[in-house]
C-alpha cells in the first residue's frame, strides 16, 4: 500500500461530528497504510468489560475480493467502489480459546493486578459467559448481544478515527451474514457485526437529514421526563 506524503491535518473530533454522512459513493483512490493503521489502531483501544475485546475485524482492500463482498453485501455499489471495507465480527469463542489467557498476560506485563485477581478474572469470567443466559443468579447475559456490543463499540471508534484523518465512511448493516462468512472464510462460531467502508466520496456528500431535538430522546431521572 502506498505511504502518506503529505498528511492533511486531523480535524477536531467535533468538527467530525459535524460533518459526517453516510457517504453513498467512492472514488478509487486508495488509503495510505499509515493511515489505515491509524484507523485499525484507534478500534483496537476502544474500551472492552473485562477487557475481552471480542472483537475481530477482516480488511478488504483486494478489488476481486471487493467485488466479492458486493454480492454477499445486498450489490451496494460502494462496497466494490470504496478502497477499504473494514469487516466487523464478533468471536463468541475467543474467551475460550486463549484470548482469556493473553488477557491475563497483557495484565501481568503491565503490572495490573496480581494472581487473586486474575484468578477472580477466570472464576468469574467462566461463570457469567460460560453460563446459559439468565442463568449465575440471572446475572449471565446473552454473549452474542454482549460481544455484538462490545464490537460495535471498537467499530464506531474506527469510523470516528477515519473521519477525523479527513476520510468519509459508510457504515453498513446490509449484508447476508452466511455469505460474507463464506466469502471471507469466517468461522461458523464468529458473528459478522457490520461493515465499513472507508474512502474519499465521490461527487456530492448526503445533505443533513436532521436528528430529534435532545428533549424528544433524552430523559431526565426516569422514562418519559425530558431534560430540561
Amino acid at each position: 500500500m502506498t505511504q502518506a506524503s503529505d498528511p492533511s491535518p486531523e480535524k477536531t473530533f467535533s468538527q467530525a461530528i459535524e460533518d459526517r454522512r453516510a457517504t453513498p459513493s467512492f472514488l478509487p483512490e486508495p488509503v495510505p497504510e499509515n493511515d489505515l493503521k491509524k484507523i485499525l489502531a484507534a478500534g483496537l483501544s476502544a474500551p472492552s468489560a473485562y477487557n475481552l475485546q471480542p472483537w475481530r475485524f477482516v480488511v478488504v482492500r483486494e478489488a476481486e475480493q471487493r467485488a466479492r463482498l458486493r454480492q454477499a453485501a445486498m450489490q451496494q455499489p460502494k462496497v466494490e467502489e470504496a478502497p477499504v471495507v473494514i469487516v466487523a465480527c464478533a468471536d463468541l469463542e475467543g474467551w475460550r480459546n486463549g484470548d482469556l489467557d493473553e488477557i491475563i498476560r497483557l495484565a501481568q506485563q503491565h503490572g495490573y493486578g496480581d494472581e487473586a485477581r486474575y484468578a477472580s478474572m477466570r472464576k468469574n469470567i467462566a461463570k457469567f459467559f460460560g453460563s446459559t443466559p439468565g442463568a449465575a443468579g440471572g446475572l449471565a447475559p446473552d454473549f452474542a448481544v454482549w460481544a455484538n456490543r462490545q464490537t460495535m463499540i471498537a467499530f464506531t471508534t474506527m469510523m470516528w478515527m477515519a473521519e477525523v484523518l479527513g476520510y468519509d465512511t459508510a457504515p453498513m448493516e446490509g449484508f447476508y451474514e452466511d455469505q460474507v462468512k463464506a466469502t471471507l472464510g469466517i468461522a461458523a462460531h464468529v458473528r459478522v457485526v457490520a461493515l465499513l467502508a472507508v474512502g474519499h466520496r465521490k461527487g456530492e456528500d448526503k445533505r443533513f437529514a436532521g436528528r430529534f431535538a435532545m428533549q424528544r430522546t433524552v430523559f431526565a431521572e426516569k422514562w418519559g421526563n425530558p431534560i430540561p
